[in-house]
């Protein structure tokens, strides 16, 4: 299964100063196999503060576990999507 996810804050919230959060994202990418995820593309839009993610796993909960340790540093939203190709 394919899905969209958007990772959004602001920039009262913005982590990019703080390596012990930042570090948390490297970790997603590093870790995404391990979660059964394949990351197709990662992509940000850094003067808006939202991070966008095409994604690969067999279910939901492969995704959800993926972000568990990234879910407080701001909204995630996550849909499910086919390809059009």
């Amino acid at each position: 299964m394919y899905f969209f996810a958007e990772h959004r804050h602001t920039g009262a919230t913005c982590f990019s100063k703080d390596e012990s959060k930042t570090i948390l994202f490297d970790q997603l990418i590093t870790s995404a196999n391990e979660h059964g995820v394949k990351i197709h593309q990662f992509l940000k839009n850094a003067p808006e503060h939202r991070f966008f993610f095409v994604l690969e796993a067999d279910d939901y909960q492969a995704i959800h576990n993926l972000f568990q340790p990234v879910l407080t540093l701001g909204e995630i939203e996550v849909v499910p999507v086919i390809s059009s190709l």
